[in-house]
Order: structure tokens, then sequence, then C-alpha cells
């Protein structure tokens, strides 16, 4: 992620700082006063708005604030930028064609609401340019920091609720990145945020890519956006609930787990009472060979655990309906095999519904460690027959005959399966203190295994 571009974009922005009460504003300016719309914006060749003082209400009265792609430039330009304040709220109307519709950087306790954030999507993605790894300077950027339709970088205390946001990318809906906490993403409708990393002549771009001196990555991932994207590092106590998420790409709601090294983990943020389906509908086979197919899970802990190697952990998901997505309900991804350490806090998954997703209903991967999952519901996963003909016969999962309960470590390892009503399982432990034949794959030792790394944001 291109934490130099972000500070640069925070505190070099320049705006003409007029004040605007109830009255027209322009492409650029900065509002300082309660403001309310006297009609539309756009198209800006930059940002659409700044808010840059604290506790000032910005109505956009139904009107609608448009950006232009085609002449946009680094850094990354958002259709309103709340920069630096606390206490600020932007409501009612329509943001579209940004980097961002709406971008919180920095302070925090700000309201995000009733807001349209509709196809706001970075503009290497729309037009190619600075797209490629050698187009950045891997120290100075330009990096790809925004493709999503509200993101909340290094900010607590923010609630994002009861907003529409559709075709974003290729990042995500929503998203909270580095150290925001404390945020709430409540009732709002994700939709549809399945936008492929190619430039027009079909080319990945940066987005998602350059990765880190431990882990270089020269390019970003094809498919990898999101409909709720909890990234990080450090993202904790985020409560993401009551929104109803469908046709997005990756995941329907993505937990990040990182690296040692590379930032602080992500932990303790509770999913609960969403309504998640059709998951990787569009997506699930981006690459032409159907390896992107498995991962375009409901709701995922990345490289999920304890250990030193990769943690997303203390994480609660609870009475969540996960179901009809083209991967599992819930997936856990642990670290690579053998890798895991147990001893810190895992996972909690309770009183969830996963039902008629194409692989298993809720998927424990290899090296996964200290998750409980208690109380939960999952029938008819991993029947579809006729989906599992569209995958090429390239892909090790083309016969996958997925269960409704699945651990893929030995005897269970050390998690807890108990009180859980599935039709089938892969182990008897998971049938354990509730319903379930033992059938589907049957291998202990099998795993989708991890990514290989965090999907980040740049450099």
């Amino acid at each position: 992620m291109g934490a130099v571009s972000v500070l640069a974009l925070v505190w070099s922005i320049t705006g003409s700082a007029r004040p605007a009460a109830a009255e027209h504003v322009a492409c650029g300016d900065v509002i300082t006063q309660d403001t309310i719309l006297d009609g539309d914006i756009g198209p800006c060749p930059g940002f659409g708005l700044i808010v840059a003082a604290d506790n000032v209400v910005l109505d956009l009265n139904g009107h609608t604030v448009t950006g232009d792609p085609e002449v946009r430039q680094s850094p990354d330009k958002a259709g309103v930028l709340l920069r630096q304040v606390t206490g600020a709220t932007v409501r009612n109307g329509t943001v579209e064609r940004f980097d961002a519709g709406v971008a919180i950087m920095g302070g925090g306790d700000n309201v995000v609401t009733r807001v349209t954030a509709r196809d706001n999507v970075n503009y290497r993605v729309v037009t190619g340019r600075d797209a490629r790894p050698g187009d950045v300077d891997r120290e100075a950027g330009p990096f790809c920091d925004f493709g999503d339709g509200i993101t909340v970088f290094n900010s607590t205390g923010n609630v994002i609720e009861q907003n529409v946001l559709s075709g974003n990318g290729p990042f995500s809906g929503v998203s909270l990145v580095y150290d925001s906490d404390d945020n709430v993403v409540a009732k709002n409708d994700v939709r549809d945020n399945d936008l492929l990393n190619l430039t027009p002549v079909g080319e990945n771009t940066i987005c998602g890519g350059l990765g880190t001196p431990q882990q270089p990555m020269e390019e970003g991932r094809v498919s990898q956006d999101a409909g709720v994207r909890i990234e990080g590092p450090g993202a904790d106590r985020n409560l993401v609930e009551a929104n109803r998420i469908e046709r997005n790409g990756l995941s329907g709601v993505f937990v990040s787990g990182y690296q040692m090294g590379v930032g602080s983990n992500n932990g303790s943020n509770v999913i609960r009472k969403n309504h998640i389906s059709q998951t990787g509908l569009r997506t699930h086979d981006s690459e032409g060979d159907g390896t992107e197919s498995y991962r375009s899970s409901g709701i995922t802990l990345h490289h999920a655990g304890t250990s030193r190697v990769h943690v997303s952990h203390d994480n609660i998901i609870e009475a969540n309906n996960s179901s009809r997505n083209f991967g599992a309900g819930i997936e856990i991804t642990g670290p690579t095999p053998g890798s895991g350490r147990v001893g810190h806090a895992g996972n909690t998954l309770r009183d969830n519904v996963t039902n008629h997703n194409f692989l298993d209903g809720i998927h424990l991967s290899e090296g996964t460690v200290q998750t409980i999952v208690t109380g939960n519901r999952g029938h008819n996963n991993g029947r579809d027959k006729e989906r599992v003909a569209e995958i090429s016969e390239a892909d090790r999962y083309s016969d996958w005959d997925g269960v409704d309960g699945g651990d893929y470590n030995p005897d269970c390892g050390t998690n807890v399966w108990s009180q859980n009503r599935f039709g089938t399982v892969n182990q008897s432990c998971v049938a354990a203190d509730g319903t379930g034949s033992v059938g589907g794959p049957g291998r202990s030792g099998a795993s989708q295994g991890g990514r290989g790394g965090p999907l980040t944001k740049g450099g």
C-alpha cells in the first residue's frame, strides 16, 4: 500500500477554501461549515469536495458528485474527502466515477449515511495509465490507494450506515485500511463490487500489487474486489452488522491476515447478522483456468489462526446467513501447513446459516487453529454438479465433492466443533455434539491453502 502517496494526499491537497452554506459549490471546493448542495457537481478532474473542518454536515441534498477518470492522475482522488476531521457527516446523495466515492483520511467519529457510491473505479483500471510495475517507483509511488465506494484510512469510531455501494473496484464496496479501529459498517446494501483488476487492454494493474520487501509482488491479482474489506494491518474491534451483501467478487466480507514484520494483525472484529449471497457469481473463473473459483467465499478470514506467521485473530462471526456463494459459506484459511503455533486466541463461528454454497458450508483450512465452531447450520453445500462442470479441467477442485462442515486438520487439530447441525461433514470430529454424516472429500490433509500473502493496496 502506498503510505508515501497517502500522506502526500492528506497533507498537500489544495482547494479554494471558500465557505459554503446552502449555496453553490464547485469541484475541488473545501467545505469548512455546514453545507447543503443546490445542484449536481462535475464531472470533476480531481477531487469532488473536501471536508476540512470538524463537526461539519455536508448534505448532498439528493444531488450527484461526478468524477472524470479519463483526465484523473495520481495521487488517487475521492468524490468526497474527509481530511483529518472529527465529527463530520456526509449524507443524502450520490458520488460516482472517482477512485473512491467517499474517503475518510485520519480523524474519527464521522458519519456517512444514505449515500450511493457507485462506479468508483481506480483510474488505472479505467485508462491503463500508471498501471504497470515499470510506471511505479517502489519507494515514492504513484501507488494505487483507492478503488472503493467508501474507504477509511487510519481513522477510528466512524459510522458507515444505510448506504448503497455498487460497481466499485478493484478493492471493495467498503474498506477499513491501516489502523482503523472501532468503526461500524451497518445496514448497507453492498452489491456488484466485482470488477477485475485489468486495464482496457487486459493487463493486470499494480492495484493490490508491489507487496513488501519480504514478499515482492509485481502486479495485483485479477480478482480481489470484496464487499466489505477489513484490510488493516491493525484494524481492530470493528463491527460489520446487518448488511445485505450480494454478487461481490473475491469475498462478501474479507478480513486480512498479515505476516509479522509487515504490521499489526487484524483482530477482535465482529461480523454479525449479515445476509451474504452469490459471491463470485461473475468472477469465479477470472483467471480462465478455474484457479480463482474456490476463493469466492461469503465470509473469509485470510491466513487465520494464532501464530507469529499469519494471524487474523479473536474475530467473531455470528448469526450470518452466507448461502449460495461460489466458494464456501465461511472460509478460514490457515498458514502454511505445520507453521501454526497453538497458544493464542483463535476465532469464533457461531449460529450462522450456510446453505447451497458451491464448496463447503464452513471450511477450516489446514493450519487453522483454536477455532470454535458452534451452533451453526448448513445443508446442501457442494452439490451443484452443473456449476462444478463450469470449472476448467485445470482446476484441482473441479471434482470437489464439498461438505456442510469441513475441517482439514487431522482430527480437527485444536479446533472445537459443537452443537452444529450439518447434513455432511468430512470427519467425525466435525460432527461432535451435533449431526452430520461423514462423507465428501474425506481427506483430513486436504487444504485449499492460503493465497501466498495478504491482499493489499500496493507497496
